[in-house]
């Protein structure tokens, strides 16, 4: 009568990894423009400063643009998106209550951080996923 001895269950992270090393998932195939794509969707949002609400058009219409030509740019562009209409909502829920209100600029520096983390991402090509986002797309 033999026992079966459990086998250990692989590290989560490193199934995330396409050349067997920990880490996010990286796509070594890419080109630069599927790179440079996927920046600049991820950086589109910080045109609020100049265009204001508006902003959220410009991430969706790259993530249009290149959806169909590039796995790596619609991964990024969905995230980006359901980040940028996520964001939105989670401001309006937030305005309406007084806590909400006093937690509205945390909101606002965790969504410029993770801004600035997804392009890095992008960058390095790598696949990134924002926190609290729901997931519409």
């Amino acid at each position: 009568m033999s026992i079966a001895t459990p086998v250990a269950e692989p590290d989560a992270r490193a199934m995330w990894s396409a050349d067997g090393t920990a880490g996010r998932l990286r796509d070594s195939n890419l080109t630069d423009t599927d790179r440079n794509f996927a920046l600049a969707i991820h950086l589109s949002p910080f045109s609020y400063i100049v265009v204001g609400p508006l902003a959220l058009i410009f991430p969706l219409i790259l993530w249009l643009v290149r959806k169909d030509e590039s796995v790596f740019s619609d991964d990024h562009g969905r995230e980006a998106v359901n980040f940028g209409i996520s964001f939105i909502l989670w401001n309006i829920v937030l305005a309406l209550t007084i806590v909400g209100i006093i937690l509205l600029p945390v909101l606002w520096v965790v969504g410029f951080v993770n801004l600035i983390r997804g392009a890095m991402a992008a960058g390095r090509g790598e696949y990134f996923r924002y926190p609290v986002t729901i997931r519409f797309l």
